[in-house]
């Protein structure tokens, strides 16, 4: 009865591990035979809510006793500041401008620029930088807006005089919150000059 015991237990044990192991393979199959779907990737950004930035009195009726200055719009805030710092590289095909925000001297606008191989060697109209970073900061937070390199910031110079050094131009595109959040930011307008 012995032999017969151990003959069954084998027999008994086996057919336990097939069961064990087609259910696992059948589980495999459920699982890893499906094909996965990408879901689509939505290119448009996500705009953010109105309250976005908060504007200042000192935008809507700008200071007009300084010439060199810059603003934009968001959504319902019109953001206003002075250009202290406009400098240009030795071969003159990227150049950097900078300055507080007229809202407080905590708060400021910093764009670097890179333009065309021929750069600003001479007068020039309407020239499309083909890459511009736009970065609104608050002094104690990482930033408020800042734009990416996947998306593209429009940043035209209107007028360049050579002899003067003097640029004015436009810029629109879209600047992202830390959070992700993308604001909005048009009518771009800024007065440099160049060192």
């Amino acid at each position: 009865m012995n032999f017969f015991f151990k003959i069954y237990s084998v027999y008994f044990c086996s057919a336990i591990m097939l069961v064990l192991l087609l259910s696992v393979s059948c589980q495999k199959e459920i699982y890893w035979d499906r094909e996965f779907i990408a879901l689509p990737v939505d290119s448009i950004p996500a705009i953010d809510d109105p309250g976005a930035l908060p504007g200042c009195a000192s935008c809507l009726r700008p200071d007009t006793s300084n010439t060199f200055t810059w603003s934009f719009k968001t959504r319902n805030a019109q953001l206003c500041g002075e250009v202290d710092t406009a400098i240009i590289n030795l071969d003159r095909t990227a150049l950097t401008f900078y300055g507080p925000s007229s809202c407080g001297q905590d708060s400021g606008l910093i764009f670097t620029v890179y333009l065309t191989p021929s750069g600003l060697n001479k007068d020039t109209s309407n020239l499309k930088a083909p890459y511009a970073a736009f970065y609104y900061y608050n002094t104690g937070a990482p930033y408020v807006l800042l734009s990416k390199t996947s998306q593209s910031f429009n940043f035209t110079i209107s007028s360049y005089v050579h002899a003067t050094r003097i640029a004015t131009g436009t810029f629109s595109g879209f600047g992202y919150r830390q959070d992700g959040r993308a604001v909005e930011v048009s009518s771009g307008k800024f007065k440099i000059r160049l060192r």
